[in-house]
């Protein structure tokens, strides 16, 4: 999964999220200080299918330009269908390396979120489902207002 470009950073797991109904209450350990997961993956059919077309897949804006290229030069979306959630992980490991202080969190198991500020969280998946349904925003028009909000914010 990592490029020449990727550091050499060990993936990490998705935090656990709150079971839909039920929720378990445990007071906050303050000693215990982990910082929050920023390289979690979920992608790598996605980077295989661009190797084997022998093209990079950088974890930056320039990668998500070359997804949106993808998403643009094929006429039959069901094609895509099986990287939706693909696209959104890159998409948030994308946000994670390149926003400050932005960090994956999960409200529902299995349902993963990117914190970019205190009061804004994105939801990727649901980002790459509308892009792949319609071509704009693109990913990298999506990228650019997350960094609006964050430079904007309070």
């Amino acid at each position: 999964m990592s490029d020449a470009q990727d550091s050499a950073e060990p993936l990490q797991m998705l935090p656990p999220g709150m079971p839909r109904r039920y929720a378990e209450y445990r007071p906050v350990d303050r000693q215990e200080s982990n910082p929050p997961p920023t390289n979690v993956g979920g992608y790598d059919e996605l980077i295989a299918h661009f190797r084997s077309n022998g093209m990079q897949l950088p974890r930056s804006v320039d990668g998500l330009a070359a997804i949106d290229d993808l998403i643009d030069s094929i006429n039959h979306k069901a094609t895509l269908s099986a990287f939706v959630r693909p696209i959104g992980m890159f998409y948030g490991d994308v946000l994670t390396h390149t926003v400050p202080g932005a960090h994956w969190q999960v409200i529902q198991e299995d349902y993963p979120l990117v914190r970019v500020t205190s009061k804004t969280a994105v939801d990727v998946v649901r980002v790459a489902i509308r892009r792949l349904e319609a071509p704009d925003p693109t990913l990298v028009q999506n990228y650019s207002h997350v960094m609006e909000l964050v430079r904007h914010q309070p």
